[in-house]
């Protein structure tokens, strides 16, 4: 019962949705929830956790969204299987990490230790190679860049599919098609809205923290960009209104 491929993030773009499109498909069978077994430095029972994947589909996989920026996390896969595939579905960071905080906040019944600023200033000269466990970290999650270059490091490029979490919702039928293929799944017509926990992506981010994430993120987002050969338009979109507010 091995798995064979790990939907490894990122947290906040979709990931509770990807397990109802890819158990749509009746080649693949996905886990409920998040296993963090390999984030979780305590658990080392490979036995338990292949027989948690209770399936006749003949591709079988879970998701953690945590995996991705956690490197011993990705070196623990790594060890498991060199060819696991790997799916990172990656939402534009600004609202990617306002969307995480709001999260916590209401987790905590709204309850606030520091002001917002304070909170993702404290984070600011965090590295992802310094990272030892999982935590919030609202800012780094987003270096996409840094966390697809560590992963391709290791894994082999066309182990892994990078989804666009905008993308994948204005056209789910194509983009989830997509995935499917990279599994190795037959295609279907998906005519269903199977979305989950979808937050507003228009949700109102304070123009301080805004402008500041806005400033750290756009370095990435270039390297990010030279990694998939494109620019991600609907980011873009964002970005250039962004821009002539400022």
């Amino acid at each position: 019962m091995k798995p064979s491929y790990i939907c490894i993030g990122v947290q906040k773009a979709g990931t509770m949705s990807i397990i109802n499109y890819l158990n749509l498909n009746p080649d693949i069978f996905c886990k409920q929830g998040e296993t963090h077994f390999f984030d979780d430095k305590n658990d080392n029972n490979i036995t338990k956790y292949e027989k948690s994947f209770v399936s006749n589909k003949k591709i079988k996989g879970e998701k953690s969204p945590s995996y991705c920026y956690l490197r011993y996390a990705i070196d623990k896969i790594y060890k498991y299987n060199p060819n696991m595939k790997l799916i990172i579905l990656l939402r534009e960071p600004i609202s990617r990490a306002y969307s995480q905080y709001t999260m916590e906040v209401n987790r905590r019944n709204g309850y606030k230790k520091k002001s917002y600023m304070d909170e993702f200033l404290k984070e600011k000269d965090i590295k992802l190679k310094d990272i030892t466990e999982n935590n919030d970290f609202y800012i780094v999650r987003g270096y996409y860049d840094e966390i697809i270059q560590y992963i391709l490091s290791l894994f082999p490029k066309n182990n892994l599919y990078i989804g666009i979490s905008e993308e994948i919702r204005e056209n789910p039928d194509v983009e989830y098609n997509k995935i499917y293929s990279f599994l190795g799944a037959r295609n279907i017509k998906i005519e269903q809205n199977l979305n989950t926990h979808i937050g507003n992506y228009s949700i109102t981010i304070p123009e301080d923290l805004e402008l500041m994430l806005y400033n750290i993120y756009k370095s990435h987002n270039e390297v990010l960009y030279k990694i998939l050969g494109r620019k991600i338009d609907i980011w873009e979109n964002y970005y250039d209104r962004l821009k002539s507010a400022f």
